[in-house]
């Protein structure tokens, strides 16, 4: 039974789906950091921690972003391989 799940596609599909969407949810870059390290108060001045925190969000988000993809392709690969394998 485990085999049989380890090689579905569309376990896969959804376990990629559902790790893309958290890592977005919780990684996405918060309006709270500053991309360019600035400090909001004294604009002159970079924060360095800042803008290795925003690097490391934006990094996460998009390795979310392409489990997405990911996803949604081995949905089509599914989609298309049942086709065919209908077809008599």
């Amino acid at each position: 039974m485990i085999y049989s799940l380890l090689t579905n596609i569309k376990f896969w599909s959804a376990l990629f789906g559902l790790a893309g969407a958290l890592l977005i949810f919780f990684f996405g870059l918060p309006p709270k950091i500053d991309p360019k390290g600035h400090i909001h108060l004294i604009l002159e001045q970079e924060d360095k921690k800042e803008k290795e925190q925003a690097k490391k969000y934006k990094g996460i988000s998009y390795i979310g972003i392409l489990l997405l993809v990911f996803c949604f392709l081995l949905q089509l690969i599914s989609i298309i391989g049942g086709f065919y394998s209908s077809i008599p």
